[in-house]
């Protein structure tokens, strides 16, 4: 009877519901020669519970009041502040050189025209000199059998 006691006060230390009183309980059947051997791995944690409870701290906490610190230093909202004066000068001046941009859009100076024609034709020159270059592959296995037939000679 006592051992079906002791399996329903582990029951319900494992699922957290005993008292003090009844882990008191528990704590006496635990500490004494009499444990049954399906109670073994139970007695080793009551056994470090105990001498935890034996164990003392020699240090003395410090309880003096302490003023609470702010979690910001007034540097810190200096720095905010900075980031966003940083954050609207961006987009104020973004704005005024959009508007600019939108102003000439559409005209380009003789300069600038004068580029993109340029460039257009180096693009299609560098195009027709890489379609020469794979044309020369061709060559090089062309004149690959006539050199073996002048070697055999």
């Amino acid at each position: 009877m006592e051992l079906d006691r002791i399996d329903v006060l582990l029951k319900k230390y494992d699922a957290a519901e005993t008292t003090l009183v009844e882990e008191k309980v528990l704590q006496d059947y635990f500490d004494s020669a009499e444990v049954a051997e399906r109670h073994k791995p139970y007695q080793i944690m009551f056994s470090f519970s105990a001498l935890s409870r034996k164990e003392t701290s020699e240090v003395t906490p410090n309880l003096k009041a302490k003023k609470p610190k702010s979690k910001l230093k007034p540097q810190s909202w200096m720095y905010a502040a900075a980031m966003i004066a940083l954050i609207f000068s961006i987009f104020f001046f973004q704005n005024q050189n959009s508007d600019l941009d939108s102003e000439n859009l559409g005209q380009l100076t003789e300069e600038e025209m004068t580029y993109q024609k340029t460039k257009q034709t180096l693009q299609m020159i560098s195009k027709l000199m890489n379609e020469g270059k794979e044309d020369l592959k061709y060559l090089k296995e062309f004149s690959n059998p006539t050199q073996k037939i002048i070697s055999n000679k």
